[in-house]
């Protein structure tokens, strides 16, 4: 009975999916008129005289539609999208498909996240659970000291001084003798040995036993997935701590404690499965954000993943590929929730859909 409401559940979130979706291409649409031909004009460039820049874009506006009426660009705009037709690229890689750019670049996001999507939430529980069993004792003030040292600097300023410790300190870890890039340069017939065809960077060095290409690979990983977990642990450990503490003042947790319960199972059985309730809702949300990229990580390390050509689009003013992105980032964090309420079932199996 439990799973056939589940399945209904599930069914009905994803009929809630559609008309959200198109709210979302409506807003975006809206949105990218009002570039208005700031696209056009930095591809054409500045440097026409006035009479020669208005021919190019007026007829830069014919060709991408902007002549039709508006209630027409947006139903072409609309029947596009559900017919995987999402544009072309206009600056960023001109005339490229805005699905196979995106397609193109997200295996480099996955591959900087998937460490601390995996490590980070095990890590932060286990920290989390710790502090709150050690409540006021040094234990649970460390914990506490580097979470709330953690989660007090942004994002940017740790990437940044990261960079800067490892690029002036540790000068041969990013360069000299162990730069791949002067490696490849000196000797080009290592470079992109094979076929290339998965995206994922690890996996395909490894299919064609590039260990150059590998060593390059985990290189320019390092630094940013550091920045990262120490980012991500802090929230996670705080969070994990506060439940943990209202779970242990409950009665039933007294009473296991009375019946002679040893204090790891009172813990890790009783106290750490409801408290994981509100912590997973964190996590999973954070593995989400994850997964479109960090735009301060891809940014500040000059990663090219999903959050970097994010940025670069919006500065360049690559209107489609900009509605591409935010189109997709809608898509996974509408079904990250959509994963979220079904782990509460598999958390608390008390927790029922209808």
């Amino acid at each position: 009975m439990k799973r056939q409401n589940m399945v209904k559940y599930i069914g009905k979130r994803i009929l809630v999916m559609i008309p959200i979706l198109v709210v979302v291409l409506i807003i975006t649409f809206f949105l990218s008129r009002l570039m208005d031909i700031l696209p056009v004009i930095r591809k054409v460039g500045f440097h026409l005289d006035r009479e020669e820049l208005q021919r190019l874009i007026d007829v830069e506006k014919k060709r991408m539609g902007y002549d039709l009426p508006i209630y027409t660009q947006l139903f072409i705009y609309l029947r596009n999208f559900f017919t995987g037709n999402w544009g072309t690229s206009y600056i960023i890689d001109p005339d490229r498909p805005v699905i196979e750019f995106i397609v193109s670049i997200f295996p480099k996001t996955i591959e900087l996240m998937i460490i601390p999507m995996i490590i980070v939430p095990i890590i932060a529980v286990k920290l989390g659970v710790i502090s709150a069993s050690n409540k006021d004792k040094s234990k649970d003030t460390v914990i506490r000291f580097l979470a709330i040292l953690g989660g007090g600097f942004p994002i940017f300023f740790i990437a940044n001084v990261l960079q800067f410790f490892v690029g002036k300190t540790l000068y041969e870890f990013t360069a000299g003798e162990f730069d791949v890039e002067i490696i490849y340069a000196n000797t080009p017939d290592l470079f992109l040995k094979g076929e290339y065809y998965t995206g994922f960077r690890i996996i395909d060095s490894m299919i064609n036993n590039d260990q150059l290409y590998l060593m390059d690979t985990f290189t320019h990983l390092v630094l940013p997935t550091i920045a990262m977990s120490i980012a991500s642990l802090a929230g996670i450990t705080r969070q994990t701590r506060s439940s943990m503490l209202d779970v242990l003042d409950q009665d039933y947790i007294r009473t296991a404690r009375a019946k002679g319960v040893l204090e790891k199972d009172v813990i890790n059985k009783h106290g750490l499965r409801n408290a994981l309730i509100p912590t997973s809702n964190l996590i999973i949300g954070g593995i989400t954000a994850s997964l479109l990229g960090s735009l301060f990580i891809e940014t500040v390390f000059v990663y090219l993943g999903f959050g970097y050509y994010f940025v670069s689009a919006v500065f360049a003013g690559d209107y489609l590929l900009i509605n591409g992105f935010l189109v997709f980032s809608a898509i996974i964090i509408i079904t990250g929730n959509l994963i979220a309420d079904v782990m509460y079932t598999i958390i608390d199996p008390r927790i029922i859909y209808f």
